[in-house]
């Protein structure tokens, strides 16, 4: 691999540390791949396929791939691999939407009803620019999908359930909620306007004028070149689960693509190849009840955060037998795309800022839990807490994320459950106010050494904080004291 040289402190150096302190750098060193294999270890094997791609300054870094794309037939994936990109779809259908305004055929006050008059009474205040921003108040179809139907939901479905229908949620633009229902019918729109299919309209609009050549939008019919196929990992066993109820409908995760065809796509948001660069800016930008703000949020198809002035964009897509990841800073001119058949590994979003932070000569904060992770395969897990307080006084360097320490933690519950007992009593002692190191005590308590004393308190702790917007585990939490404590 050909890389620039530059240095990385992985792990992390204080000052006045040894010389003998373990530092990973990256440069042309087979260590680079051995670190990158390290990152998709879930990948490599007789196992589904990751394929990532990293481009900087305008130019390809990497892009790999790893596993299979397709288990039955013994079909490896490569960089041209299709993948189902799920909700990373709506970046697509919004750009779509983006091209009819350009073209002053739509703008953003449109109502639904302008364009789509068969909807009833209480589409009247729903516009183009709050079904982009999930501000729409639609119901989801996910509820209204009735139980005896038994043929897949497209588009069109959708849109017919959704007239059944005689409220919405919320007022239109009162609130943001993340709406599937509203990119299928973004999708519909986008065929009433531009008199096309919504697959023909974006074949025609967006891939063939970008060369995305891989790129397709699903249909059940259509047979797609270089096409990975979807698995979950059940009973220890890849299982391959490529389609639900829910894999046909287009709007709102319908778009098959490659992480190379992804990196065209990525070109054409610096350069305005399809649209002007204002309504690029308008799509990277939050939306809320007053309008076009800064700060985090929503934009046109892609969420919006921002870390020490830097602004990140990102969307993820879930779909059954696939997960995905994308993310762009603009201010580095970095962009990561990770695309998988693996309904079960996680933890793209924080491997894609590892690959961000890697490729960015340390401009982006590097995940602490993957530097902590790295440690422990290396070195093992005696000196976490030495390590994690070296991470801390480096905060600059290291983004320090509860949520990413307790997957860690969970990685190792079933296989090496004492590395995992370690990780949540640091995370307890380092966080004491928050849930997660106490809920994975109580599970490893519970079911590594049945001290139900121990389970019981540390269940008991997080029914005590009781985190607001995880009632789940609150309530598992005191289901288990209960059942321990008979």
């Amino acid at each position: 691999m050909k890389y620039k040289l530059l240095t990385l402190v992985l792990l992390l150096i204080l000052s006045g540390c040894k010389p003998s302190q373990k530092i990973i750098t990256h440069k042309e060193t087979n260590s680079d791949q051995d670190l990158i294999n390290f990152l998709f270890q879930d990948y490599i094997g007789e196992k589904p396929s990751a394929s990532f791609i990293v481009i900087k300054d305008g130019k390809l870094k990497e892009c790999q791939s790893f596993g299979y794309a397709d288990l039955e037939n013994k079909i490896l994936a490569n960089c041209e691999t299709n993948y189902r990109l799920a909700s990373v779809t709506k970046q697509f259908t919004a750009m779509g939407i983006l091209i009819l305004i350009d073209q002053g055929k739509l703008n953003y006050d449109t109502k639904l009803t302008d364009v789509i008059p068969e909807f009833p009474e209480y589409g009247k205040e729903i516009t183009i620019k709050n079904l982009l921003t999930h501000r729409s108040g639609l119901q989801s179809y996910a509820k209204l999908y009735p139980k005896d139907w038994k043929k897949q939901l497209v588009d069109k479905d959708v849109l017919n359930l959704l007239i059944k229908q005689d409220s919405l949620l919320f007022p239109a633009n009162s609130k943001f909620k993340y709406s599937n229902s509203g990119y299928a019918v973004l999708s519909t729109i986008i065929e009433r306007i531009s008199g096309k299919t919504f697959k023909t309209f974006m074949d025609d609009e967006v891939f063939k004028k970008l060369g995305m050549t891989n790129s397709s939008v699903y249909l059940s019919d259509l047979k797609i070149k270089n096409r990975a196929y979807g698995y979950k990992l059940i009973k220890k066993k890849y299982q391959n689960k490529d389609q639900n109820k829910w894999s046909a409908i287009q709007g709102d995760g319908g778009v098959y693509s490659s992480v190379n065809d992804y990196a065209k796509w990525d070109k054409s948001l610096y350069d305005g190849t399809l649209i002007s660069k204002d309504l690029i800016n308008d799509a990277f930008s939050n939306w809320d009840e007053n309008g076009k703000t800064n700060g985090k949020g929503y934009g046109f198809g892609w969420q919006i955060d921002e870390k020490k002035g830097k602004k990140y964009l990102l969307h993820g897509g879930s779909s059954t037998g696939f997960l995905n990841t994308t993310l762009r800073i603009p201010s580095e001119k970095i962009t990561v795309a990770i695309f998988t058949n693996n309904g079960n590994s996680g933890g793209l979003k924080r491997k894609a800022l590892f690959l961000a932070s890697y490729f960015s000569d340390g401009e982006i904060p590097m995940p602490a839990e993957i530097v902590l992770e790295k440690d422990i395969k290396d070195n093992g897990i005696d000196n976490i807490f030495t390590k994690f307080n070296q991470i801390k006084g480096n905060k600059h360097k290291y983004d320090i994320y509860t949520e990413g320490l307790i997957r860690l933690g969970f990685s190792y519950f079933n296989s090496e459950p004492e590395k995992s007992q370690k990780v949540f009593e640091l995370i307890k002692t380092e966080f004491p106010n928050y849930f997660g190191g106490y809920y994975g005590l109580g599970q490893y308590y519970a079911y590594k050494t049945e001290d139900k004393k121990l389970a019981i308190e540390n269940y008991k702790k997080v029914v005590e904080l009781n985190p607001p917007n995880e009632q789940r585990l609150v309530n598992r939490s005191k289901k288990m004291i209960q059942k321990l404590s008979e």
